[in-house]
């Protein structure tokens, strides 16, 4: 089972690398660019956007999974519970549900832009003044009925068929027409949605241009991280199966790839869209960083999950997830940069929100799309 699991990660993102691009028959991979060695003065972002939209899978969901009861099993009880290993971060308080012991890095974003964090689209008593997270752990750029086909569902965070992405732009479009732009024309609208910032996780190509055929001007798009270096992957792949770092080889092949059309997309839409700013995150080569040199971020553990059960170098079981009885949390989730074998602890998404906005890991620099807004570019 572990191996037909295995295997189906590698299809799946496969098919998921081919989906970005027309023309991806043509474009052969290339290893991305490191980032420059000189890192970027920090720089105060407050006050710039005073609203963000978000959207992504469970690296950015505030409680959308959650609200729609797509947390399976034991997570869903958990969270009904006074107390769980997930977001417990000391230095927080947090409303809503995230798969970490605390912040993301949507939240940390939010902080630097001195709004309050993003409340999730499907918790109906918020108030979305500061913007909206439409993102949904689990979520997938394939389509739902590809899963179905297979009858291959994930037990970790989602339903027996995962929710595609198209559901969270049709519900951009719903709050935009029911909050946003209530009452304004096409042209005020655009000019509403033109002073937002939109963080974009893992989304198809194509649904780049329905945000900014709305409107949208400023995107910040992310892509994907190694997750060959996930505890999930490495307790399921085989032994020799390891690069440089320790990490799953062949995924973390297919994810470079991944990254390399989404980066020839992008181009792409620039030229399509040249009065918009469009950022690319090499989440990838910051969570290597990282990794490489994890023991100056004060990381003891590299792969080890702060939560869980079985001990050994990943303490990970995929049917003894954290939370469940049996599994236990690190006395200092703070050590390790991953927190339940499959999610990042708050300390890493600190540390990644750094490298993404202060240390040169964003192209264009997020300083230059601050200076687009202010009409400095």
């Amino acid at each position: 089972m572990a191996n037909s699991k295995y295997l189906f990660l590698q299809i799946a993102c496969f098919i998921l690398l081919l989906s970005l691009s027309p023309s991806y028959a043509h474009n052969k991979s290339h290893e991305s660019t490191p980032p420059l060695a000189s890192f970027l003065a920090n720089v105060d972002f407050k006050g710039c956007f005073n609203k963000v939209y978000a959207f992504g899978d469970s690296d950015t969901d505030t409680g959308n999974a959650h609200n729609l009861g797509y947390l399976k099993s034991f997570i869903s009880t958990l969270f009904s519970h006074a107390w769980s290993p997930y977001c417990l971060s000391e230095n927080s308080k947090l409303s809503g549900y995230r798969l970490s012991n605390g912040r993301l890095v949507i939240d940390f974003l939010c902080e630097a832009l001195n709004i309050p964090h993003l409340s999730a689209y499907k918790d109906s008593s918020k108030n979305f003044s500061s913007g909206a997270n439409f993102a949904i752990a689990g979520s997938t750029a394939l389509s739902s009925n590809l899963f179905g086909h297979f009858n291959f569902g994930n037990p970790l965070m989602w339903k027996p068929n995962p929710e595609n992405i198209l559901t969270q732009i049709d519900w951009f479009h719903k709050f935009v027409g029911e909050r946003e732009c209530q009452g304004k024309d096409e042209t005020a609208c655009k000019l509403e949605l033109g002073n937002a910032l939109f963080w974009i996780g893992e989304i198809g190509g194509n649904d780049y241009a329905r945000l900014l055929d709305k409107g949208a001007k400023f995107l910040v798009v992310q892509g994907l991280p190694p997750i060959g270096c996930l505890p999930l992957q490495l307790a399921t792949c085989p032994s020799n199966d390891r690069d440089q770092n320790g990490c799953s080889a062949s995924a973390n092949s297919v994810i470079k790839g991944h990254n390399n059309l989404l980066q020839k997309r992008l181009d792409e839409i620039r030229i399509q869209h040249k009065d918009s700013m469009i950022l690319f995150i090499d989440y990838y080569s910051a969570f290597t960083t990282i990794l490489e040199k994890h023991s100056q971020y004060q990381f003891k553990e590299p792969f080890k999950a702060c939560c869980g059960a079985g001990g050994g170098p990943f303490n990970y079981q995929p049917n003894l997830l954290c939370g469940a009885f049996g599994t236990s949390t690190c006395k200092n989730s703070s050590t390790h940069i991953n927190f339940d074998g499959v999610h990042l602890t708050e300390n890493m998404h600190q540390h990644l929100f750094d490298l993404f906005f202060n240390q040169g890991f964003c192209t264009p620099s997020f300083v230059d799309l601050i200076k687009k807004k202010k009409g400095q570019y």
